[in-house]
């Protein structure tokens, strides 16, 4: 297969070596379909290059959402209403395994997967979302995540207001191009955003600038564990 990019998309080789994962492995995903694709000719070619960098780089079950939250607010010493005693020991045990883990990150993002159904968009004024009392800042947008997003911006809102929120900010399906907003939406949406929420956000990206960071945000959370 050629490895030259076909306008914005990728092929599968290149593909997979943006995201450092095996050729086989983004074959198997395009051919299962959890990742956008079209053919040309006889090739795949990916059409969202940022859903295959959101795959989590390890196996393994994720948590259901209402664990995934409680693990977040656990590691910000947030006690989760929902949880029983028991699974409060198991969720403190999975903290303990992301201190000892030489790359957190990428186990944290594999765990936390279904926190939030995570959507992205283009917009004529990407800024205006963060001014809009309806999101949370997160993973880019987010001033402890220390990075110079500049016209990119990740906000969470509540799964009941994605609608409106798209309405009102013009917002346009970017599964197929450049994304310039990354919108989770879930039915709990903490404010302001929990650290390992924004570790995992960050992690989701998949470069390494912002998967260094998103370590760097674990390992600050739990990293008095060992």
């Amino acid at each position: 297969m050629s490895e030259q990019r076909v306008g914005a998309d990728l092929s599968v080789a290149e593909a997979a070596r943006a995201a450092g994962l095996s050729h086989a492995r983004v074959g198997a995903l395009v051919r299962s379909g959890r990742v956008p694709s079209r053919r040309i000719g006889r090739q795949h070619v990916i059409t969202d290059p940022e859903a295959l960098l959101a795959m989590p780089r390890r196996a393994g079950r994720p948590m259901s959402p209402r664990m995934a939250w409680a693990l977040l607010l656990l590691a910000d010493d947030r006690r989760p209403e929902w949880v029983s005693p028991g699974e409060v020991y198991r969720l403190r045990r999975h903290l303990d395994k992301l201190a000892a883990d030489p790359e957190p990150e990428v186990a944290l993002q594999a765990l936390v997967r279904n926190r939030a159904a995570r959507r992205p968009y283009r917009a004529q004024q990407p800024g205006a979302l963060l001014e809009d009392d309806s999101v949370v800042a997160s993973g880019l947008s987010d001033a402890r995540s220390g990075m110079s997003a500049g016209v990119d911006v990740e906000v969470y809102v509540h799964e009941d207001d994605v609608r409106a929120v798209v309405r009102r900010h013009l917002l346009v399906d970017a599964a197929g191009g450049r994304a310039n907003v990354w919108l989770h939406s879930s039915e709990l949406v903490p404010a302001p955003s929990l650290r390992l929420q924004v570790a995992a956000d960050l992690a989701e990206h998949g470069g390494p600038r912002e998967r260094a960071r998103a370590r760097e945000i674990v390992r600050e959370v739990v990293g008095n564990r060992r």
